[in-house]
């Protein structure tokens, strides 16, 4: 099966669907994205069974945003609309297959309870405060994460998919910022995104401070992307 183009206008639909669906977003001006393409075409010849879809970044950027795109390619991979693995850089074609190797052996229903008992312990959490492993659930099913750390700090090491708005900027760019669901605000350790979270709450946002930081993630040994 060849790779299908997804827009803004199905995405939602194709992802939400039965059965794997892989995403890869890229753009024609990134040099690992065309050496990770014929990887991915190859995939999809090898797996009929399981929908590989592109995002080119260029044409539907406001797709890239609400997904959270920082840096190309990053492959996403769905089953049964639940998101399992989102991952920036171009993999080498033992590791994509891997990948859905692992997807295939998954029991869902065990996933889905993992799902519901992790949105469980969302809901009962403080609503401005959660612990790194509350916060890494609701990571790994795609939240929107802030990171109001400077320039210079975010270029040490983020959580992957965070968005960069530095502390002093966010008051003129609440806009850019999630209106109708809660998200994440991770500093270093907890206090500047403290911060931010009040000013954000008094403004009506739903955001969630992340306890902890950046550097509680990184003790961890949990991933950071550049």
């Amino acid at each position: 099966m060849s790779t299908r183009e997804l827009t803004l206008a199905d995405f939602e639909q194709t992802v939400s669907g039965e059965g794997i669906v892989l995403v890869d977003f890229w753009a024609a001006w990134c040099g690992p994205c065309r050496q990770f393409a014929p990887v991915f075409e190859k995939a999809a010849e090898d797996n009929p069974d399981i929908v590989f879809g592109k995002v080119d970044t260029e044409a539907e950027q406001q797709l890239a945003q609400m997904a959270a795109i920082s840096s190309i390619p990053t492959l996403m991979l769905f089953r049964d609309g639940i998101l399992l693995f989102n991952q920036a850089g171009a993999l080498p074609p033992q590791a994509l297959s891997d990948v859905i190797a692992q997807a295939r052996a998954l029991d869902m229903d065990a996933v889905r309870q993992e799902v519901a008992a992790a949105q469980e312990a969302a809901a009962n959490a403080p609503q401005d405060e959660v612990g790194l492993d509350e916060f890494a659930a609701a990571h790994s099913q795609g939240a929107y994460v802030l990171d109001v750390r400077e320039s210079d700090e975010v270029a040490g090491g983020r959580v992957p998919g965070a968005v960069h708005i530095a502390m002093n900027d966010v008051p003129a760019r609440v806009a850019e910022l999630p209106q109708d669901k809660p998200f994440f605000v991770i500093c270093q350790a907890g206090g500047r995104s403290r911060q931010v979270v009040d000013h954000l709450r008094a403004q009506g946002l739903s955001a969630i401070n992340v306890a902890g930081g950046t550097g509680g993630w990184a003790q961890r040994g949990w991933p950071l992307e550049a």
